[in-house]
This record gives structure tokens, C-alpha cells and sequence, in this order.
């Protein structure tokens, strides 16, 4: 059975942090307090994209374009 939940992937978090002011602002923001990047970008998923319609819609873009890279 698919979950209806998106899948964390640090690369697409990734693209999406660097496209959205408030993440990147928040993304920043963890990385000065001493997390590392992979960490930071998961607790961002799961603060904001989890549950989340809009943003999880807006995440799986992200997907789409890392396809063709």
C-alpha cells in the first residue's frame, strides 16, 4: 500500500529551500545553530511539508525537475 505522504529526499528539499525565501531564511538559520545540512533540511520537511497540501504539492515539483536534470 502507497502512502499518501511524501518521502523525504535531501536533494529535493534541498532545491525547494533554495527556491522559497522562508525556508532558506529557516534553513540558514538551523545551520548557524550547528545542525548539519541533511538534518536541517529534514526537520524543514517535516515542520512544513508533512500534512501540509500546498507545500507538499510545491515539494513534489521539485521532484519532477530533479528528474531532468
Amino acid at each position: 500500500m502507497e502512502s499518501d505522504y511524501p518521502v523525504f529526499n535531501a536533494a529535493q528539499m534541498l532545491r525547494f529551500v533554495n527556491e522559497d525565501a522562508y525556508l532558506k531564511w529557516a534553513y540558514a538559520h538551523l545551520l548557524k545553530k550547528g545542525h548539519d545540512s541533511e538534518t536541517a533540511l529534514e526537520v524543514l520537511f517535516n515542520g512544513n511539508v508533512l500534512e501540509d497540501t500546498a507545500m507538499t504539492d510545491e515539494y513534489e515539483l521539485y521532484a519532477k525537475k530533479g528528474d531532468k536534470q
